[in-house]
């Protein structure tokens, strides 16, 4: 059974496009969108199990030129 993430992402200004770009790149994201509110962007990502999202998911995303902070909200249902 897999595991659904939703991870907010703040990103520095000037660089939401290729950041979001870059995020449908990843393995796992299966979508990407600019958003309102306290963080700029929203991704649900689907992986194998918890560890995955952090070890995936939380560590690529921190490496994308751009990216300042993430907050992961993992589905339970």
């Amino acid at each position: 059974m897999s595991v659904q993430a939703y991870i907010l992402v703040n990103i520095k200004a000037g660089k939401i496009v290729p950041v979001i770009e870059q995020l449908t790149r990843l393995e796992g994201v299966k979508e990407a969108y600019p958003i309102t509110g306290d963080y700029d962007a929203i991704v649900r990502a689907e992986v194998n199990d918890v560890r995955e999202v952090h070890r995936r998911m939380i560590d690529r995303i921190h490496e994308i030129e751009g990216v300042t902070d993430t907050a992961t909200h993992i589905v339970l249902q």
